[in-house]
């Protein structure tokens, strides 16, 4: 026991002082543990937070496709546009003719750039140019008027009412010459109808030798023209069969100067022994029972082609 002791003694003591020895100075290392202030790598941990930019992935706006709103072209209401084709239905307005009584504003229409018809130079040596040419004048001066429907008055009916087609008459050598065989004989009882085919004719008398042959022709005009004042005519135009029944207050002359078809005239004037005697022709004629001497309505409206010249007369 005692050996065993004193060699444990020996033995271990030793030992011991080794390993405290050993061991003392290795403690004095805990003071290492100042690595402690390592833990100031924490702070690297803090940039971790810095990850937060992970929100940056808010870029998530970008979500701005939104953009994709480019429906905006539904700007397609251009074809709003088409309110352009309401502003041309006014023209429609253009009813506004049928203010029939306004037809003097139609009766100014543009007069057509046609050249007259050539002057006749017709065979018939009683007669010369400037006397056809009053013919012609004064009846398409007159039928003019009427077309117009602002001037003559018709009796007992006031101002003759318009006409939607009246030609222009054209002076012809072949109506003269039929007009020149009427009165040449100076026999006023006149010749049957069959000695002047396609024609109807009026006649005057003028007991007045001191004018010329001009003045004939404007006097006997002028009487037969006077027959729509003097006597009228019923404001619809009808030519009825009671026309031939009114006597001498009939309109019988003035309704063939007026009638609308009529596109042909050609006239003579003869002087015999106490009075001139004038005729004139005209094609067709007119004075056609249950028609009209002209259709009543708004000015020149019958007239197409823009022939309706400054007269309101229909070139043909």
């Amino acid at each position: 026991m005692g050996s065993a002791v004193v060699f444990w003694l020996v033995t271990f003591i030793p030992i011991c002082k080794e390993f405290v020895h050993a061991q003392v100075p290795v403690v004095t290392p805990a003071p290492v543990v100042t690595p402690a202030p390592v833990v100031t790598p924490a702070p690297v941990v803090t940039p971790a937070p810095v990850v937060t930019p992970a929100p940056v992935v808010t870029p998530a706006p970008v979500v701005t496709p939104a953009p994709v709103v480019t429906p905006a072209p539904v700007v397609t209401p251009a074809p709003a546009v088409t309110p352009a084709p309401v502003v041309t239905p006014a023209p429609a307005v253009t009813p506004a003719p049928v203010v029939t009584p306004a037809p003097a504003a139609t009766t100014t229409p543009p007069p057509v750039t046609r050249p007259p018809w050539p002057k006749p130079n017709c065979g018939n040596p009683k007669l010369t140019n400037s006397v056809r040419d009053v013919f012609l004048n004064m009846h398409n001066n007159w039928r003019g008027n009427v077309a117009r429907g602002q001037t003559e008055t018709s009796m007992g009916w006031g101002i003759a009412p318009p006409a939607t087609l009246m030609y222009r008459m054209k002076y012809t050598c072949n109506a003269e010459s039929y007009a020149q065989q009427y009165i040449q004989s100076c026999n006023t009882r006149g010749l049957p109808e069959y000695t002047h085919p396609g024609y109807k004719v009026n006649t005057h008398v003028v007991r007045n030798l001191q004018i010329n042959n001009v003045g004939a022709a404007r006097t006997a005009m002028a009487a037969w023209w006077s027959q729509l004042a003097r006597f009228g005519m019923r404001s619809n135009m009808m030519f009825y069969a009671s026309e031939f029944r009114r006597g001498g207050r009939n309109v019988l002359s003035w309704s063939k100067m007026a009638w609308w078809n009529n596109k042909e005239l050609g006239c003579s004037v003869q002087r015999c022994s106490s009075f001139y005697y004038v005729a004139c022709m005209y094609k067709p004629g007119g004075n056609n029972v249950n028609q009209h001497v002209y259709q009543v309505g708004a000015v020149c409206s019958g007239c197409g082609g823009g022939q309706c010249d400054g007269q309101a007369l229909c070139r043909w």
